[in-house]
């Protein structure tokens, strides 16, 4: 016990020291210099809340530790940082493994493997290696696990302790003041909790009333004035012709969003998950099963899709199996487009749906509702895009959740399917040894 104690927090502290050598590679820039100006321009910290939350938004809370913390010399922040990155990967394990089917050490080294193999560069210098944006992106999705872990507690039947709650809200707190983070985290909580009624025909009250509180502060922070005035400074300046694009056209353009950019930054991901998918799939399900037929269509599709991206990617030119692929525009002059066009886009976009359906239904013994959840509200996060007109001036930034919960979504389900089977396999051994 001692010994496995002391390798225990050998790792942690091994791990904790490459985040930090890895955080000292951030410098301050551009919007950094502002937020350490805070304090000075605006004469307190209130002073500058004041001003963010009625001229710019409503992430006081984790760009108010920033100016914070930017006070003090860089390696401060590096320290919080590196903990924040521990915190992220020690709640992955918890919520996307919670069957155990993996070593804590395996988790710990292999979701930054795929976070800096699978995402690209270009959203991560945005994210993970900005100061201002880290502390809602990387910082928000580890509030975020935080928040949402009695929930998977409650779905597997364990206690759920007192700090579990504290910290849990305290996630809460931190998560909705970032608006992405803040409404996945509201999907995410009903969701389960909606599973949860179902399934088990009652909830603890301290997880509606998290629920609760995760939604009215969600609500709270969005509804900061500085969100509209930066809305309108945004439309002004990136997007003038926002204000004319009906309800519709908004919902198309988040679509075209998600569909386009994840298939150009991170079509393997897609891929990787799709395999996944019908592999473990097929290890339970007849081949003339009507889901599963349909599984390996859906694999057929994201194949070509693959191939398709890689044509389009090295070779710069289209070719006829593009014509599949390519969506109805949204943003254009020109709004004629044919049926077959329409008709593909509708294919293609359905493509995701039963993909997360399959996610929903892969494991034969209950319903895989935590990787449904983030698979839809990672894909989610990237929609309401098309509600903002600050999809273009964003870049890559938004992109960030929605990948990382991407590849975390294909942690479960293999720990899901695994635990599956492994608890297949006890069950015969168990029968077998009863009949002896």
């Amino acid at each position: 016990m001692k010994n496995s104690k002391i390798k225990n927090i050998s790792c942690y502290l091994l791990l904790y020291i490459l985040f930090f050598f890895l955080s000292c590679y951030m410098v301050s820039r551009a919007d950094d210099f502002v937020f350490k100006a805070g304090i000075e321009r605006y004469g307190s910290l209130l002073g500058w809340v004041r001003w963010f939350s009625h001229n710019w938004g409503g992430r006081i809370i984790p760009q108010g530790i920033l100016v914070i913390l930017l006070q003090f010399p860089p390696v401060v922040f590096h320290f919080f940082d590196a903990f924040a990155w521990m915190i992220l990967v020690i709640y992955v394990k918890k919520v996307f493994d919670a069957d155990g089917i993996f070593r804590k050490t395996f988790i710990y080294c292999l979701l930054p493997a795929l976070i800096f193999l699978f995402i690209p560069t270009t959203v991560l210098d945005g994210t993970v290696f900005w100061k201002c944006a880290n502390v809602c992106y990387l910082w928000g999705s580890a509030a975020l696990l935080v928040a949402i872990y009695p929930l998977v507690k409650l779905i597997y039947d364990q206690k759920i302790t007192v700090s579990d709650y504290i910290f849990s809200l305290i996630g809460v707190i931190y998560a909705s003041s970032f608006e992405q983070s803040g409404a996945l985290m509201c999907g995410v909580f009903f969701l389960i909790l909606l599973y949860s009624l179902i399934a088990k025909h009652s909830v603890k009250w301290q997880i509606v009333g998290l629920f609760i509180i995760a939604v009215i502060c969600t609500f709270y922070f969005y509804m900061l004035p500085g969100n509209e005035v930066r809305s309108q400074i945004e439309t002004l300046g990136w997007f003038p012709n926002y204000d004319m694009y009906s309800m519709l056209d908004k919902v198309l353009l988040g679509l075209w969003y998600v569909i386009n950019y994840i298939e150009a930054d991170a079509m393997y991901i897609v891929l990787l998950l799709v395999g996944t998918v019908v592999f473990f799939m097929s290890q339970n399900r007849k081949r003339n099963d009507p889901i599963m037929i349909g599984a390996y269509i859906m694999l057929v599709y994201f194949v070509l899709c693959t191939i398709n991206r890689i044509g389009l990617a090295n070779a710069g030119t289209e070719y006829a199996l593009s014509k599949i692929f390519k969506l109805v525009p949204v943003d254009t002059m020109d709004f004629s487009f044919s049926l077959l066009r329409s008709i593909s886009s509708v294919i293609h976009f359905l493509m995701y749906v039963y993909l997360g359906c399959c996610i929903l239904i892969i494991n034969p013994k209950r319903l895989e509702i935590i990787g449904f959840s983030f698979f839809f509200g990672g894909l989610a996060t990237m929609w309401v895009m098309g509600f903002s007109p600050t999809i273009y001036a964003s870049g890559a930034r938004p992109r960030f959740l929605c990948y990382l919960f991407l590849l975390c979504v294909e942690i479960r389900i293999i720990s899901s399917a695994m635990s599956s089977e492994q608890n297949s396999a006890n069950a015969v051994k168990k029968a077998i040894l009863n009949s002896k």
